[in-house]
């Protein structure tokens, strides 16, 4: 029963049942929208057995679970599989489940392999990451990543079905469930960056230290500010809005999983790396 409670298996069982999920939309396609019901099911038990494996984590740790990249990358597909459960409706339930499913089990997958074994051992957080502040940042941040990773899955599938402006079927859907990814996480992540400014401030000193992770969290921002505020602009919408959403997701696939590793080359023996 223990070795069911640690944190990598219960990972893993999550990345099947968001696999499962991404599969049940799949079918939802051709099937109807009635298989949405199950894939957001799916993607909801997935999303709470990564919450699961993180409060394990946060046990063995005796401390927040939040003070890792492994962590973080955990909370940010939990974050985007209870946000498709829990938020999308029924009418965008498989569309949005095909984006959601997929990204949350890449995201997943990509965390225990890239991750090494090391550097997924629970660790109490070290003194400058303790307190109120570091805490909420982590969490806002992650929860606009989930909102956001929606938004730029659902950009690139309009991308790949050649019809940016929507249309029948399933891109006639994908702009209404980009938009709400959108719409929930850029005001997110944008109040995440705001803490972690006020964090920094308070911990080192200052609230901007322009690190690998600093640059490549505003470029997200700035792409995701373009796509907020440009959405219904002539000119803008269609191809430009599907291709910088687009590349919004790039970034923040670079800054979820690279981010950590540049840092590291860049400034060795840094505490803070993602």
């Amino acid at each position: 029963m223990e070795a069911l409670l640690r944190d990598e298996v219960l990972a893993w069982l999550a990345a099947l049942l968001l696999g499962g999920g991404t599969l049940v939309a799949a079918v939802g396609l051709a099937r109807g929208p009635a298989w949405g019901r199950a894939a957001r099911w799916c993607a909801g038990l997935g999303g709470y057995l990564l919450l699961l494996a993180l409060l394990a984590r946060g046990v063995r740790a005796r401390g927040l679970p939040l003070g890792s990249a492994y962590e973080v990358l955990l909370l940010s597909a939990a974050a985007l599989a209870l946000f498709y459960a829990l938020g999308m409706p029924d009418r965008l339930a498989v569309p949005a489940g095909l984006c959601a499913g997929l990204a949350a089990t890449v995201m997943v997958v990509l965390t225990q392999w890239l991750t090494p074994a090391a550097a997924r051992l629970p660790q109490p957080p070290p003194l400058e990451l303790r307190g109120i502040w570091f805490p909420l940042h982590v969490l806002s941040t992650a929860l606009g990543c989930g909102g956001l990773l929606l938004a730029g899955c659902a950009g690139l599938c309009l991308l790949l079905l050649d019809r940016p402006k929507g249309g029948g079927g399933l891109a006639g859907m994908l702009p209404a469930v980009s938009w709400r990814g959108l719409a929930w996480g850029y005001p997110w992540l944008t109040l995440g960056m705001t803490l972690g400014g006020l964090w920094g401030w308070l911990a080192w000193g200052r609230y901007w230290s322009w690190s690998v992770q600093e640059i490549l969290t505003l470029l997200v921002w700035g792409l995701f500010t373009l796509a907020f505020h440009t959405r219904r602009l002539r000119g803008w919408s269609g191809w430009p809005h599907a291709a910088v959403l687009t590349l919004g997701l790039l970034a923040l696939l670079l800054t979820l999983l690279a981010a950590g590793a540049l840092l590291r080359w860049a400034l060795p023996g840094t505490p803070y790396v993602f």
